[in-house]
């Protein structure tokens, strides 16, 4: 792999800079965002270098087709995490009217709210008093493995301090108590 003087990555620096801010900018992001776009605009750089042939044409040249590349694929990324992260606005109309969406939500209801979740208080009152049914069912005993289930462990019942057999024996077992206690699964 070609390597770099100080005098040749000073320019490619500088026109890395310039185009991670203007990214931000078209993007609406924060001036801050735009030392991480640099930096992957660089490291982007720095692992094409080795197919630079400088019988074809200028550095520069070659960083400048880089930068314009890898600040596409930043701009396509970020555009798709606010779409997928961020998929209404406040100052989004509702479909009944002439109302927006900030305009019908009380702060009360939070963030959830925001984004899109139901804001259903019979609902939050119904799920609080199964999970009160819940910690009355279980033991003290069951926490750690219920710990390892819910954290997604791959191998549960060992984060748990336990055999496999015993593990499959007290999932059973609150299973049971569980449906004693009119607690439907999930699934």
């Amino acid at each position: 792999m070609p390597s770099l003087t100080f005098a040749e990555f000073e320019p490619l620096h500088r026109m890395a800079v310039r185009m991670a801010r203007g990214l931000c900018r078209r993007l609406g992001l924060p001036a801050h965002d735009a030392e991480d776009f640099a930096q992957d605009l660089l490291t982007d750089l720095l692992a094409r270098l080795s197919s630079f042939n400088p019988s074809q044409g200028q550095l520069g040249a070659f960083a400048l087709t880089c930068f314009r590349h890898h600040a596409a694929l930043l701009a396509h990324r970020t555009q798709r995490y606010r779409a997928l992260h961020h998929p209404t606005s406040l100052d989004d109309p509702l479909p009944e009217g002439s109302a927006t969406v900030g305009a019908v939500l009380s702060e009360a209801d939070g963030y959830g709210a925001w984004m899109g979740q139901q804001t259903d208080a019979f609902a939050d009152v119904n799920r609080r008093l199964d999970l009160e049914r819940v910690a009355d069912v279980l033991t003290e005993e069951d926490a750690p493995l219920c710990a390892a289930l819910a954290r997604g462990d791959v191998d549960p019942a060992r984060h748990a301090g336990l055999s496999r057999t015993t593990a499959f024996r007290r999932v059973r077992e609150m299973r049971l108590r569980l449906c004693a206690a009119g607690i439907a699964p999930a699934a």
